[in-house]
């Protein structure tokens, strides 16, 4: 089975395991190629001038479906290039020489590993290969040094040379399928390494590195993003631990499910975002069913009245809590509620507001359902087997043990993200096969099941405490039902199971920041669960930016809060940490804060810790690009840039005020719905000071 496509000096090599051994095999065969839909005129026009170009090595003349919605395929030109990078280039020459309108073109952006997978049928899920872990510290590879190498965990060596031999070694005694680095730029430093200590030696198996892309920032909703430059290694995958949200959400196991069901290689699938994955499974269940996949999505939104456009962007359903302290609570939640929605009812481009129906099922919208592709609507059948496998695996992994509960739960973890994402990619203006139609049916169905539910838990002795789009939080008003029975009655009713989650012994729901009125937040509370364990969402101790301190403190508040439900004995414990700073106890690394660089250092007009935080890079030769991490500890707040912080490797000390307005932030977020705020907790703290004095 193929786990590497490489594309070396024009040949395209595959590479197999067989018995340990790594087996290189050239396809002499391959082809990348697209297609380009027009006019039987337009595309007798447009082939020769296609083989005039120097990219193009063949065309033929091949029948597929251009669209979700086409009943029949149609004529079409399928395109040969020469190489994996010509696709783009020769599309691009296309489009300036002939104008638009005049043709589409299809299977354009695929990444080379997953275009030469899908092209050729090759699954590439060739699991148990040996991998190696390389780490090296950011200022030790901004300075260039080698020396503090870490191979899987252990450190290589004291000198350069040192790191260079037993990285050889390890190399050639464990020939690693895959290189896991922290951070990509270790790999063309230790190429230049082995060169200038006269090492006869490169990672790769049959060509040195490869760099595939430059480094690349980018604006992804509402947060900038850095994704460091890409590199390969022939004959290995690559996989950097900086460029890969999946990895450290879904680990190992979890990715190689993917790469079955998508046919992207790991080393392409690692670095890729959820949608670009959704997008992998959708083109492969399209290929194969003869539907190409378009470069742009070019479907308008039709035009609406002024009413219905209105009901179509309220979004999910909403039902704001009350700010306080409430007893004996339970959650439910509906299982998958918007991948059920879309399956159950069948939602995709091809379905929703056909023309060629007119029963306007979905409620609200008037949108009609169409009744001819109701039973193969494109995207229910791609999300059908990952809801169905993910409930099958939550009921496998009970029992599992070892080897085989990794596999399960990583596949359950992979699979959640994109559940998790293909609602809102559905509405994504670059998603190859999505539609804001679907986008704005799928919410109303929400609206519409959240409703009923609410109506068939008050009928059942409940009332609603807090909803939110899949999830409800209530309490027994009355005599109520038995809540898992009342669940079943709604599962069976709605037709998507609603579970029963937790029975809080108590939640609290926090107000609103600086809000003179008592509203409460859609996302943050905590609350203690009936058969053990703290639940919190939104607070200090779930946000990564908080230092470590802070999020270890606020949970022994929430422990403490927990005994008597008294204001008192969360101050002592904020006194007791206060104290702990005063005291110098506190270790630095637990006090590290982690920001993300929205801009550059040049771009920032307000003179902030992040901007201490990147000088003091910038003086310590570290570049650092937007959307890449910052990591410090307060020094003196009171200070200007860049002395107000200490980088988190080189700090020593630390600005005691600034940690403690912290504690009483996260203290504050804990006695807020008992109606104490920051000012509250303050003088709190005096009197209890003037008391010891």
């Amino acid at each position: 089975m193929v786990y590497k496509i490489d594309f070396v000096n024009g040949k395209t090599i595959t590479w197999r395991q067989k018995n340990g051994e790594k087996i290189p095999e050239t396809q002499t065969g391959y082809r990348p190629h697209f297609y380009i839909s027009g006019t039987r005129k337009n595309l007798r026009e447009l082939r020769p001038w296609l083989h005039n170009l120097h990219s193009v090595k063949a065309s033929k003349y091949e029948r597929w479906k251009t669209s979700l919605s086409s009943k029949q395929r149609e004529r079409v030109l399928k395109v040969e290039v020469a190489k994996k990078g010509k696709v783009r280039e020769t599309v691009n020459r296309a489009k300036k020489k002939f104008p638009r309108s005049m043709y589409r073109f299809y299977n354009i952006d695929l990444t080379p590993q997953f275009r030469y997978c899908i092209q050729e049928n090759t699954d590439p899920t060739q699991k148990n290969l040996e991998k190696i872990e390389l780490k090296l510290h950011r200022k030790k590879l901004a300075n260039r040094d080698i020396s503090g190498l870490q191979i899987d965990e252990e450190k290589a060596g004291d000198t350069e040379k040192q790191a260079l031999r037993v990285l050889k070694q390890e190399i050639e005694q464990k020939d690693p399928g895959i290189i896991l680095v922290d951070r990509g730029q270790i790999l063309p430093l230790l190429e230049e390494k082995f060169e200038e200590h006269c090492f006869q030696f490169s990672l790769g198996k049959v060509k040195k590195l490869q760099e595939l892309a430059g480094g690349n920032t980018v604006s992804s909703h509402g947060k900038t993003v850095h994704a460091n430059a890409r590199y390969n290694v022939p004959g290995r995958v690559v996989i950097d631990k900086s460029n890969s949200f999946l990895l450290e959400e879904a680990t190992m196991e979890g990715l190689w499910d993917l790469v079955s069901r998508s046919y992207k290689p790991m080393q392409e699938l690692a670095w890729g975002s959820i949608g670009n994955l959704l997008t992998a499974i959708e083109i492969k269940k399209a290929y194969s069913e003869k539907i190409l996949t378009p470069w742009k999505n070019w479907e308008p939104e039709k035009p609406k009245k002024a009413s219905t456009m209105h009901k179509a962007d309220r979004g999910g359903f909403i039902f704001s809590p009350e700010p306080g302290l409430y007893e004996d609570v339970y959650e439910v939640d509906f299982a998958s509620l918007y991948p059920n929605i879309m399956i159950e009812k069948r939602i995709s481009p091809e379905t929703v507001d056909c023309s060629c129906c007119d029963n306007s099922e979905v409620p609200e919208l008037d949108f009609s359902i169409c009744e001819d592709r109701k039973d193969n609507a494109f995207i229910s059948e791609v999300l059908r087997p990952l809801v169905d496998d993910r409930s099958r695996y939550k009921g496998l992994v009970r029992e599992a043990e070892g080897d085989r509960e990794k596999l399960l739960q990583g596949s359950i973890d992979a699979i959640k993200w994109i559940l998790v994402s293909c609602f809102g990619y559905m509405g994504h203006s670059h998603a190859s096969y999505g539609a804001i139609k679907c986008h704005q049916a799928i919410n109303a169905y929400d609206r519409e099941i959240m409703l009923e539910t609410k109506k068939m838990l008050e009928n059942s002795g409940y009332e609603i405490k807090h909803g939110i789009v899949d999830s409800l939080w209530i309490k027994e008003k009355k005599k109520a039902e038995e809540i898992h029975s009342v669940c079943e009655k709604i599962s069976e009713e709605i037709g998507i199971d609603l579970e029963f989650e937790h029975n809080f012994e108590w939640v609290a729901f926090l107000p609103r920041s600086n809000s003179q009125a008592k509203i409460g937040t859609l996302n943050r509370y905590f609350g203690k669960k009936k058969n053990g364990g703290f639940k919190t969402a939104g607070i200090e101790t779930e946000q990564s930016s908080k230092p470590e301190f802070v999020q270890e403190a606020q949970m022994q508040m929430i422990k403490a809060f927990d005994r008597d439900k008294k204001p008192e004995d969360v101050i002592k414990v904020l006194r007791e940490k206060i104290s702990g700073l005063e005291n110098r106890e506190v270790k630095i690394k637990k006090l590290v804060i982690t920001k993300t660089a929205s801009k550059s250092l040049e771009a920032y007009s307000v003179e902030n810790r992040t901007v201490a935080a990147l000088k003091r890079n910038r003086k310590k030769g570290i570049d650092v690009r937007p959307g890449q991490e910052v990591k410090y500890v307060v020094r003196d707040d009171e200070k200007r840039p860049p002395d107000r912080v200490r980088l988190d490797f080189e700090a020593s000390t630390y600005d005691t005020d600034f940690y403690r307005t912290e504690l009483v932030r996260a203290a504050e977020s804990i006695l807020s719905p008992l109606g104490l705020d920051r000012e509250d907790i303050r003088n709190e703290l005096e009197d209890s000071r003037e008391k010891l004095v």
